[in-house]
Order: C-alpha cells, then sequence, then structure tokens
C-alpha cells in the first residue's frame, strides 16, 4: 500500500522489480568476437553507447580463425555499480518476448555459480537495440555476490518475468 492506503499495481511493482536488478548482480563477465569483416571502433562505440561498456573495460586478444583470419576476441570483466547498471539496461531492454523466453525457460539461463546468462545479438547492439540471439553474439554472464539458492532464483525469476501471468 502506498501513502494514501492503495494498492500498487502489478506493472508497477513489475517496474520497480526491474529497476532494483542492479543491486542483485555486483559483476559481470562480456565477451565478443569481432570478426575481419567487421569494424572494431563501431562495434566497442555500441558497448559503450547500447550497453554503457567502456573501453578501458575491455581487453583484447588477437587470434586466427578457420581460415586464417584475424579475428579479435574482446572480454571485459565489470564490478560492482557497473554490473548493476549493466544488468539492469539489459533486462530493462529486452522486449517481451525476450522476457518471457527468459522466464519460461529460467533454468537454461542459470547456472549453480550464482549466474545468469544472456547472449545479445552483437547486429542489434551495433543498431542501438538488445534484443536475445544465440548466434554472433554479445555473451554477458551476470553474477551476484553469493551463492544463490533456489529461493534466490525463484525473487530473480520473478523481478525478470513478473508473476505467473507471463
Amino acid at each position: 500500500m502506498d501513502a494514501q492506503g492503495m494498492t500498487r499495481d502489478g506493472e508497477e511493482e513489475k517496474m520497480d522489480a526491474k529497476k532494483n536488478l542492479n543491486a542483485i548482480f555486483t559483476s559481470a563477465d562480456v565477451e565478443l568476437i569481432v570478426h575481419a569483416t567487421e569494424d572494431l571502433d563501431k562495434v566497442i562505440d555500441a558497448l559503450h553507447n547500447t550497453l554503457g561498456i567502456r573501453s578501458g573495460m575491455l581487453t583484447r586478444e588477437i587470434l586466427t580463425g578457420h581460415h586464417g583470419n584475424e579475428i579479435i576476441l574482446l572480454k571485459g570483466s565489470i564490478k560492482g555499480d557497473d554490473a548493476g547498471h549493466l544488468a539492469s539496461r539489459v533486462i530493462g531492454s529486452l522486449s517481451n518476448a525476450d522476457i518471457s523466453s527468459i522466464y519460461r525457460e529460467f533454468d537454461l539461463y542459470t547456472d549453480n555459480r550464482s549466474s545468469l546468462y544472456i547472449r545479445i545479438s552483437k547486429q542489434e547492439m551495433v543498431d542501438g537495440r538488445i534484443k536475445l540471439s544465440q548466434s554472433n553474439a554479445v555473451r554477458i554472464r551476470l553474477k551476484v555476490a553469493k551463492r544463490m539458492h533456489r529461493a534466490t532464483f525463484e525473487v530473480l525469476r520473478d523481478a525478470i518475468g513478473g508473476s505467473d501471468e507471463v
């Protein structure tokens, strides 16, 4: 109930839960591959503009692809408030369909080591959008401070997707 004795509607509670996601996650790992045919600077700019990941948070590893082409592996470890903001930004920007997918298949997105795994489309990110994708993806591992118990997973699941209405 609010100060005027009224109950809050479910949508308002869901919005608050999504905003509070930044308090759940204390660190994140981000990893993606940039192929020789892609513009590295454009991808790094998109990481900053779309996800809030600054270039100074990234390391670069130059690899050789199957056909001898150069591949750059970008990795970033993000801690504290920056990780929470990343989680809020990613989850808060997903479409209802993507949120529903995570909610319905929550066990596929989590592990026993306190992590939530999300893969988003690199191309959509370059275009300023955040959308789940399994191919040519930006891999994001969001971690909580302590080992999550099943009950905590349920709280997280509900914060992401709402109640059984999803």
